[in-house]
């Protein structure tokens, strides 16, 4: 699972909170209305499947999150298996664009 933490400002959180709950691969969201002081928004929290996130961590970009607000992905080894497994197995087996792109590395 990749863990993502965004902040992002009035509509954009709304937008970026409804792709997110959209998403068959995301799972545990969990949002904290106007909760950034800087830069100001809501941060929105969330485990999405390795597999998609490239995809969701790009769908954020489109909604331009990066130049008004943030958003930190990172590893997230210790997800609960009750709710990451039905958010694993929604993602089609072999896409070549599941893969996660993005350069996340565990912590030790």
């Amino acid at each position: 699972m990749v863990h993502l933490r965004i902040v992002a400002p009035d509509e954009k959180g709304r937008r970026a909170l409804e792709l997110l709950e959209g998403s068959g691969s995301v799972c545990n969201v969990i949002v904290f209305p106007d909760a950034a002081r800087k830069p100001r928004g809501d941060v929105l929290m969330c485990d999405v499947a390795r597999e998609d996130a490239s995809a969701i961590i790009e769908d954020l970009r489109r909604l331009d999150i990066p130049s008004d607000g943030s958003k930190r992905p990172g590893i997230w080894p210790d997800a609960s298996k009750t709710s990451v497994t039905p958010a694993v197995t929604r993602i089609p087996a072999g896409n070549p664009t599941a893969r996660a792109r993005t350069d996340l590395r565990t912590r030790a």
